[in-house]
């Protein structure tokens, strides 16, 4: 190949693409890096020039990926990481300062998995620490100094707080669980204090139907356990849901609200590494599932 016919990608239409994709919306991706709508749109224009495809189509109010689109999207994150990865080690220091992060159970292993697995090619010389626990035991050891960054559901505290999701919170059983009309709904419920817990409770008190608490439990698998074995219902988001769990359709059981996730940080930790790990965190979290109506 001559060189007349070597291109060079622009990073900057890469990393407009990569919020777009990840956001769903021209309008969403402008806030998260700084620019203005029409700006995004013209910078979507240029890649699908320069690339000879579009990536991305209209549906609705929002933006999705196309076919290529999504294949482009998995190589442009690799890309963006290497960048950022040579910055951190080449431009900004070795970035080899301890992350310690917390995370809510409800976040998923599988997005936990690919957040550590990116935080370890940005930052190799950084020692993780990882504690997978309550949003209230998160925000304590924040406090403490003993973590630097936390995913959690959001509560009031007075740290740093930033909200990154909503999504709807679901009555949740086995497939195999049927509910009998009139007797009382076995809750199976984590430890308070539990903002789903408290949204089952409240729910059901408020529209009259009966329930007894079955089973309490102080962790995320065990809950999922007694779920799966068909001991009654639970409230979580749709994180929690497995192949053999379904969400509840019941019209006897209430609406219920939307969960908040937020990041909770110091005050007095705001280094370069943090707020890439914070996006990073952001980015895997949307990537498993949408959490925001496209806009």
């Amino acid at each position: 190949m001559g060189l007349a016919m070597l291109r060079n990608l622009d990073l900057d239409l890469l990393r407009s693409f990569a919020a777009v994709a990840e956001l769903g919306s021209i309008s969403a991706a402008g806030q998260r890096v700084g620019r203005t709508q029409s700006a995004i749109s013209l910078q979507m224009d240029r890649l699908a020039d320069a690339l000879g495809f579009a990536p991305l189509e209209r549906k609705g109010r929002g933006v999705v990926l196309t076919a290529r689109g999504a294949a482009f999207l998995d190589d442009t994150r690799r890309l963006l990481d290497l960048n950022d990865r040579i910055l951190a080690q080449h431009v900004h220091g070795s970035y080899a300062q301890p992350l310690r992060l917390g995370f809510l159970q409800d976040f998923g292993e599988a997005a936990m998995q690919r957040v550590l697995a990116r935080l370890g090619t940005l930052f190799p010389q950084a020692p993780l620490t990882v504690r997978v626990c309550s949003t209230a035991s998160m925000v304590e050891k924040i406090h403490g100094g003993e973590l630097d960054l936390a995913l959690g559901l959001r509560m009031e505290t007075d740290l740093p707080t930033a909200i990154v999701g909503r999504e709807p919170m679901q009555w949740i059983a086995a497939r195999s669980l049927r509910l009998v009309p009139d007797e009382s709904v076995p809750l199976l419920l984590f430890e308070a204090p539990c903002v789903f817990r408290a949204a089952a409770i409240s729910s059901l008190t408020a529209s009259g139907r009966p329930f007894r608490v079955a089973l309490t439990s102080p962790s995320l698998p065990g809950l999922l356990a007694a779920v799966g074995a068909g001991l009654g219902v639970t409230v979580r988001s749709a994180r929690a849901l497995r192949p053999d769990l379904v969400r509840i359709s019941d019209p006897a059981l209430p609406a219920l609200p939307d969960v908040e996730f937020a990041l909770y940080g110091r005050s007095d930790a705001a280094s370069p590494a943090l707020k890439q790990a914070e996006g990073v965190i952001v980015d895997e979290m949307r990537r498993e599932r949408p959490l925001f109506a496209a806009a």
